[in-house]
C-alpha cells in the first residue's frame, strides 16, 4: 500500500514501504511492533476519519503501520488526520474550472493580504529607530502570508496550509486583543478575517501547478500599489486606509489637505481597479467561480455595515460601554457569508451544467 495513507501520492504521506508522520497523541510509545489493546484501540477510533470504504480496503495495512511506529509525540495523528482530509477532499466533486479559480484565490489571496500587512510595517522597516514599535503579530502576518505565496507557487500544499492557517491566526488576534475594550474593532476587520479563512480553504483544494497564473503581474502591481499607500501618503494613510479597508476612522488630526486624502484614495481605487482587471484575464469558467470564492468577503461589507452599524457607532461613542457580541450574531457572522458561497456555487454549479 504505496500510498493508502491519502488514496495517492499527492500529499506526500508514505506507507507500506514508508511511514506515517508521529505517534501516539498521548505521548506513549509505539515501537517493535509491540502495541497493546488500548493503542490499537486509539488507532481504530482515529481510522474513522477516513472514509469507511477506503478503510476496508487499506485499514489492516494501515494499522500495522501505525503500531509500528516508534516516533513519540502528536504528530502521528495530526498527519494522519491531514491525509483523512485530503482523501476526502478529493472525494468531493469539484468541477475543474472551481479547482482552477482556488489557485487563483489562493495565489492572489495571499498577495494582496500580504501586502495589506506590509502597509502597516514598511513605514517602520524604512525608519530603523522605529522598529522597536513594531508589532510582533504584523512580523507574524507578514512571515505567514509569504509562506503561503511561496507555497502556492510552488504547490506546496502543506506549506500553504500552515502558512494559511498561523495568517488566518494572525488577522483573528489583530483585532481580537482589543476585542474586551473595543469589539468593533473585530467588526471592523471581519473582511480580513473571512478573506483569510478563503485563502485557507482554497489552498486545500487548489490545483497544482507550479508558477504564475494569468493576471499575475497585474495583482503584483496592485500589491505594491497597496503596500506602499502608507509611505507615498504618510500623512494621511491611517486615515485612507482604514476608513477604505477596516472601515475604522481615526482623528483628523492625521490629515493635512484634501490632496492628499484624495491621492491614497485614489493609489487604493487603482490597486482595486488592477485586481479587477487580473480577474478579467482569467478563463470565463474560472472568472464565474472566482465569484463563489469571493462571495463571503464581498458579502461581509455591507453584513457590517448593516447589520451591526448601530453596535460599531455604540461602542465608537461609549468607550466605557461592555457590551459583546452575542452568539447569534457570531452565528450570523459565520453562516451568512458560508449561505453566500453556497448560493452563488450552486448558480454557478446550474449554468456550467445548463451550457454542457
Amino acid at each position: 500500500m504505496s500510498s493508502a495513507m491519502d488514496g495517492s501520492a499527492m500529499d506526500g504521506s508514505t506507507v507500506g514501504g514508508g511511514t506515517v508522520d508521529g505517534s501516539a497523541m498521548d505521548g506513549s510509545t509505539v515501537g517493535g511492533g509491540a502495541v497493546d489493546g488500548t493503542a490499537e484501540a486509539r488507532y481504530r477510533r482515529w481510522l474513522a476519519l477516513y472514509p469507511r470504504d477506503f478503510r476496508e480496503e487499506y485499514e489492516d495495512e494501515m494499522l500495522g503501520v501505525l503500531m509500528s511506529d516508534g516516533r513519540p509525540g502528536p504528530r502521528q495523528f495530526l498527519d494522519l488526520f491531514r491525509a483523512a482530509v485530503a482523501v476526502r477532499l478529493r472525494r468531493v466533486p469539484a468541477p475543474h474550472a472551481f479547482r482552477q479559480a482556488a489557485r487563483v484565490v489562493q495565489l492572489f489571496g495571499a498577495l494582496l493580504l500580504l501586502a495589506n500587512v506590509l502597509r502597516l510595517v514598511l513605514p517602520f522597516l524604512v525608519r530603523p529607530d522605529h522598529l522597536v514599535a513594531l508589532d510582533a503579530i504584523e512580523v507574524l502576518r507578514v512571515a505567514a502570508w509569504s509562506l503561503v505565496l511561496i507555497a502556492a507557487l510552488r504547490s506546496w500544499r502543506l506549506l500553504g496550509f500552515a502558512g494559511s492557517a498561523a495568517g488566518l491566526a494572525g488577522e483573528i488576534a489583530a483585532p481580537a486583543r482589543w476585542y474586551l475594550d473595543t469589539p468593533a474593532m473585530v467588526l471592523n476587520a471581519y473582511w480580513l478575517i473571512m478573506a483569510a479563512a478563503v485563502v485557507l480553504i482554497a489552498g486545500l483544494i487548489a490545483t497544482r501547478g507550479r508558477g504564475g497564473v494569468r493576471g499575475l503581474g497585474l495583482v503584483l502591481a496592485a500589491s505594491a500599489v497597496l503596500a506602499s499607500t502608507n509611505e507615498v501618503a504618510w500623512s494621511a494613510p491611517m486615515y485612507v486606509s482604514r476608513a477604505v479597508l477596516v472601515g475604522e476612522g481615526a482623528p483628523m488630526w492625521f490629515l493635512t489637505t484634501d490632496a492628499v486624502l484624495v491621492g491614497g484614495a485614489l493609489l487604493l481605487v487603482a490597486a482595486v481597479v488592477l485586481v479587477v482587471l487580473a480577474v478579467i484575464r482569467q478563463e470565463a469558467p474560472v472568472r464565474r467561480w472566482l465569484l463563489a470564492w469571493a462571495a463571503p468577503v464581498l458579502v461581509t461589507v455591507p453584513l457590517i455595515r448593516t447589520g451591526f452599524g448601530a453596535f460599531i457607532d455604540h461602542n465608537k461613542g461609549h468607550p466605557e460601554a461592555t457590551r459583546l457580541i452575542d452568539p447569534l450574531q457570531w452565528t450570523v457572522l459565520v453562516l451568512v457569508p458560508l449561505a453566500a458561497f453556497l448560493v452563488v456555487a450552486s448558480l454557478t454549479s446550474r449554468y456550467e451544467r445548463g451550457r454542457a
